[in-house]
C-alpha cells in the first residue's frame, strides 16, 4: 500500500511540474498583453487630454493590471527624484524590473523612456501606438508558443512521473 501511494505521488509530482512549466509560459503571454492594454490606454489619454506625464503615469497606474501597473506605479512615483535620475533611466530601471516580461518585451519598452514627457503629444502617441503593435505580435506569439509547447510540457510532466514509477516499482 506504501508503495502504490509512493507512486501515485511521484507520477503527480512529475504531472505538476508538466502543468507548473506551461502555466509559467502562458504567465508570460497574459503579461506581455496586459503590458500592451496599458499602453493602449496612456495613448487614448494622451489623445483625450494630452496631460502631464505624472498625471498621465497616474492615470496609467489607476487602469491598469500587471506588470503595466507596476511600472507606471513606479515611474509616477519616481518623478519625485527627477533631480537624481532622469525620467529616461528611471524608465529603463522600472522596465527591467518587470522580469515577467520577456527579454524580447522589454527591448521594445525600453525605447518609451526618452519619448514619454519630452515631445509633444502627437509624437507621444505614435510612439505609444508602434510599441503597442510590436507588443501586440509579440503576446500573438506567445499564446501561440503557450499553446504549442504547453501541450509538450504537460506530456513531458506525465510520462516523466509514468517513468519514474515504472523504475521505482
Amino acid at each position: 500500500m506504501v508503495h502504490l501511494l509512493g507512486a501515485v505521488l511521484v507520477a503527480a509530482g512529475g504531472a505538476l511540474l508538466g502543468f507548473q512549466a506551461a502555466a509559467g509560459l502562458r504567465k508570460r503571454g497574459r503579461a506581455v498583453r496586459q503590458m500592451e492594454e496599458g499602453l493602449a490606454l496612456l495613448e487614448r489619454e494622451l489623445e483625450l487630454s494630452a496631460p502631464p506625464l505624472s498625471r498621465l503615469l497616474e492615470r496609467g497606474a489607476a487602469h491598469s493590471q500587471g506588470p503595466a501597473r507596476g511600472l507606471f506605479q513606479g515611474c509616477a512615483q519616481g518623478l519625485d527624484r527627477l533631480d537624481r535620475e532622469d525620467f529616461s533611466s528611471l524608465w529603463r530601471r522600472m522596465v527591467r524590473e518587470r522580469t515577467e516580461l520577456t527579454p524580447e518585451g522589454q527591448a521594445v519598452l525600453l525605447p518609451l523612456g526618452d519619448t514619454l514627457g519630452r515631445y509633444d503629444g502627437e509624437r507621444q502617441r505614435e510612439a505609444l501606438a508602434a510599441a503597442r503593435r510590436r507588443l501586440g505580435e509579440l503576446a500573438g506569439r506567445l499564446e501561440a508558443d503557450s499553446r504549442r509547447q504547453g501541450r509538450v510540457y504537460q506530456a513531458l510532466g506525465l510520462s516523466g512521473g509514468a517513468f519514474l514509477v515504472i523504475l521505482l516499482l
